[in-house]
């Protein structure tokens, strides 16, 4: 289904509500860049894939959130649904002609792709000089900085153990032994899988910095 362009003032005024179910691909490394979009319910997540069949998680979006801009006209990684999502899309056409003429629009758009850049640069950071708990415990951090829920320092993981692993650049036991060894320092409590709370903040950014 093809959608109209109309000039309006945000992406959510020309974008189309679209459903997608657990682990479906929303597009492919390659594809043409034809639509952007924006998170409504759910979480999706960017990955590449190794020559050896290795996978790697390069960035993942909560509600709120866009994904899907690009620079070149192929898109750069795969996106998943993580479980069941409901986004905004938007054909990248309207995105362009939001953009001509609209400063403020133009303005959003790059504070879009900067914020994904930033984002790049840390995860770079992040693999190459943190150890296996300091990357559990700058994850997260991350997550604690923009909390969903209203419960203060309780956080609702986004992404399974295997997703965290492949984001982390871990393998998955060298994950969980780090969530045990945050735990055995009373650092976090996991009362379950999906869901992390925070019991020394301080603690956690110590380890995050290399500091503990």
């Amino acid at each position: 289904m093809e959608e109209a362009c109309v000039r309006k003032s945000e992406m959510d005024k020309v974008g189309v509500s679209v459903k997608f179910g657990r682990n479906e691909t929303i597009y492919s490394k390659g594809d043409e860049a034809r639509y952007s979009y924006k998170v409504i319910e759910g979480a999706v997540r960017l990955s590449r894939i190794f020559a050896d069949g290795r996978r790697q998680i390069v960035n993942f979006f909560l509600p709120d959130e866009t994904f899907g801009i690009e620079l070149s006209e192929e898109y750069t990684s795969t996106a998943e649904a993580v479980g069941d999502v409901l986004a905004l899309r938007c054909p990248r056409l309207c995105i362009a002609q939001l953009t001509e003429g609209h400063p403020d629009i133009g303005q959003k758009r790059l504070a879009m792709l900067s914020k994904s850049l930033a984002a790049a640069e840390q995860h770079v950071a992040m693999l190459g000089h943190q150890s296996a708990k300091e990357r559990v415990a700058s994850f997260f951090l991350a997550l604690e900085m923009q909390r969903r829920t209203e419960i203060e320092r309780t956080l609702d993981l986004p992404l399974s153990r295997q997703d965290i692993a492949d984001y982390l650049g871990l393998t998955i036991e060298t994950t969980c032994r780090a969530l045990s060894e945050l735990k055995r320092q009373r650092i976090i409590e996991a009362p379950s899988r999906r869901r992390i709370v925070i019991r020394d903040l301080a603690g956690l950014q110590a380890i995050a910095e290399g500091g503990a």
